[in-house]
Formats: structure tokens, C-alpha cells, sequence
């Protein structure tokens, strides 16, 4: 669906759109990383807490293409992430992430509906939005017969940074990035772990307030992509740095994000954190405990068990008791069991994991 138009965000699609300094950028040939300046300083240091304001608000947003506006990419889009998260947003191929991001750094204008980044209107105010946010786009793309210190350099310079802010901020970037040896190698050498480190350090050069991430750790080796991950998580941590990641290792989104997105199709099917997910899957499906109990026998457990209101089926094997219920039953099944006497020896939920959780609320859709 969004292959159409606007399936991926190409360094050379941020550039086109940027309104600071980008015709110097595109009368050479360099593609722009999207990200403008702000010469606003994060704290340096400590932990900086999450806070109920909005980072990112979407009010009924919608992107419709062909002809007669009959494909919905984006369909009443209604999303909050709150300042100081890792929010991410996930969904199969086609269901409108890309179009969904590129709406909110300006590159697509809505059909309808409305949103705010760091406070501004993505229609009106798209300069103060570019501003205040780094993207890292897939694929990330540079100028390949510059340096690294090079290509800070030359974007830092566009964003007016002063040349001894400059200067630090470029070793201080690549240190973090751990590029510290590579600073004077040309980027088109760099292995695609390289690049992906190279393009956050290049989306933060402007010490953006939200960074935009689209498959961050995509086609890197996994102790890259891991390197990736933590220094997401110490970014968000250290800075307060507001991510809004999409991606499609489920792996990685459980690890890092403190809640998000599923969508597909154009809509919006659920969000909250992993447990959230959970409850919502519970409340379609019931809940799957395993049970072993000692001091009496697995055929009087289970009798015990299936008289617990709630309780919707069971069946043991091998002395553990597989019991499925409409809903949280834990403090009930042990305080029957232990009426009984019984010893209970291992009671776990079988929980999903955000895979699996995936699965479940995008299925029939």
C-alpha cells in the first residue's frame, strides 16, 4: 500500500524536504539525514524522568492515495507518546508506519486529522518540528568520499553550530557511537554496523528533543544490533531524548520501548506496554497457568482446580496441571488448593512474549 508513494524514508526524501540549507546540500549531491538544528542544550547528566506531557500526539490523522482516496495508508490514526519514552510502532509491511512517520517530520502532508511533535502543528509548523527532531532513516545514506569527522562537520555547519561546540560535539558523538578510531575514515568503507552507528550520531548532531528511528539495527550482526539497542536505551535515559521507533524485530521493541504501537492496515489496534498487550490478549483468549502441586495426588488437584469458578478447561501431564481460565485466577486455584492440602511447588502464567502477542491481535485482520 504505501510502496505506492511513500514506503521508505530515504535520506534523499528527508533532504528534498528540509527548508535549512538543503539547496547547498542537493547542489553538490549530498543527501540530507533530515534533521535540522536546535540550539537548545538536553541536561548533561543524571536521570531524566518521563513526564505525562506529549511528545507526539496524533488527532484522527489519516493519508489516503490513488485517485479517489481509496487506500487508506493511515486511517483515524489517534496516538499520544508522552515526553522522555521509547515508543515504538510496529506492523506488518503496508500498514502505514512509514507513512504514519513521514507525516509527522513534514515529508507528507495529512488528508485529514491533525498532529503535534514537540509541540508543534505538523501542517503549519513543520520548520519548528525539524528543528527539534533527528531522524535515522532506512536506508541511511551519506556522502561516502567524506570522513566521518567530515560529514559532522559539513551538516553541523548547516545548522549554524559554532565551530568550537562543533568540534567537541563531533568527537563526543562518534566516542559514544564507539566510531572514535574510525573518525578519519571515509563512511563509504563502513560496514553496515558502522553506518547504523554513523547515522545516529549524525541524526543527534543537533541534540534533537524526538528521534525518529526506522529499523535502526536492520541487516547488522546481532552484538551490532545490540551495541544499537543499548545505546538507544542510554540516549533515552541520560538525555530524556523523546524515540520513536519502528521496527520489525519484536525482539528488540520488547527490549527497549516502555510501550507501544500495533497497527495495520491504517489503523490503530492497540496500545500500552507489554503487560497491557497481554491483559488485551488475555481478555480475547483467558489466561493459561501450569500448576504443580505436592502432599496430594495430580488427579485430586484436578478436581480441586476445575470446581474454581473461571476455570474453562485443564488436563495434566508428566505432574503438571495445564489449566486455562476466563480471566486471573492465581490467588484463587492456590487458596484451593492449599484448603486442600496441598503444597503448591510451581504456579506460572504462560506468558507471551511480544511476538506472539502480535500475532494474536493482528490476527483476521
Amino acid at each position: 500500500m504505501e510502496s505506492m508513494n511513500m514506503e521508505s524514508l530515504s535520506m534523499e526524501s528527508i533532504g528534498k524536504s528540509t527548508g535549512m540549507g538543503v539547496a547547498g546540500m542537493e547542489s553538490i549531491g549530498i543527501e540530507s539525514t533530515g534533521i535540522e538544528s536546535m540550539d537548545m542544550e538536553l541536561g548533561q547528566s543524571g536521570i531524566v524522568q518521563k513526564t505525562g506531557e506529549l511528545a507526539i500526539e496524533t488527532i484522527h490523522l489519516s493519508k489516503f492515495f490513488g485517485k479517489e482516496n481509496q487506500i487508506r495508508a493511515v486511517d483515524n490514526l489517534n496516538l499520544q507518546v508522552r515526553k522522555g519514552e521509547v515508543f515504538g510502532f510496529v506492523g506488518p509491511n503496508g500498514a502505514g508506519k512509514t507513512t504514519t512517520m513521514k507525516m509527522l517530520i513534514g515529508l507528507l502532508e495529512p488528508s485529514e486529522g491533525s498532529g503535534k511533535v514537540a509541540g508543534f502543528d505538523i501542517i503549519r509548523e513543520v520548520i519548528n518540528i525539524r528543528e527539534q527532531t533527528g531522524v535515522l532513516p532506512e536506508p541511511a545514506g551519506f556522502y561516502d568520499n567524506l570522513t566521518a569527522r567530515q560529514n559532522l562537520r559539513f551538516y553541523a555547519k548547516l545548522y549554524n553550530i559554532e565551530p568550537d561546540v562543533r568540534e567537541k560535539r563531533i568527537v563526543n558523538l562518534l566516542e559514544t557511537v564507539d566510531l572514535t578510531r574510525a573518525i578519519d575514515q571515509k563512511t563509504g568503507g563502513f560496514s553496515t554496523g558502522m553506518r547504523k552507528r554513523f547515522g545516529l550520531a549524525q541524526a543527534l548532531i543537533n541534540e534533537p528533543s524526538v528521534l525518529f528511528l526506522d529499523e535502526p539495527t536492520s541487516g547488522i550482526d546481532p552484538l551490532g544490533a545490540q551495541m544499537m539497542r543499548d545505546l538507544i536505551k542510554d540516549l533515552n535515559r541520560s538525555k530524556g531524548v523523546t524515540v520513536f521507533l519502528s521496527s520489525h524485530s519484536m525482539e528488540e521493541v520488547e527490549e527497549i520501548c516502555d510501550r507501544i504501537a500495533i497497527i495495520a492496515r491504517g489503523k490503530l489496534l492497540a496500545v500500552g506496554s507489554v503487560e497491557d498487550l497481554r491483559d488485551i490478549v488475555r481478555t480475547k483468549e483467558g489466561v493459561h497457568y501450569l500448576l504443580e502441586v505436592q502432599d496430594i495426588p495430580i488427579s485430586e488437584t484436578a478436581e480441586i482446580v476445575k470446581n474454581v469458578g473461571g476455570v474453562q478447561a485443564l488436563e495434566f501431564q508428566n505432574g503438571i496441571l495445564y489449566i486455562h481460565t476466563k480471566m486471573k485466577l492465581r490467588t484463587e486455584i492456590a487458596k484451593a488448593v492449599k484448603k486442600a492440602g496441598g503444597t503448591v511447588s510451581m504456579f506460572e502464567e504462560e506468558e507471551m512474549n511480544l511476538q506472539k502477542l502480535f500475532l494474536k491481535i493482528i490476527e483476521g485482520i
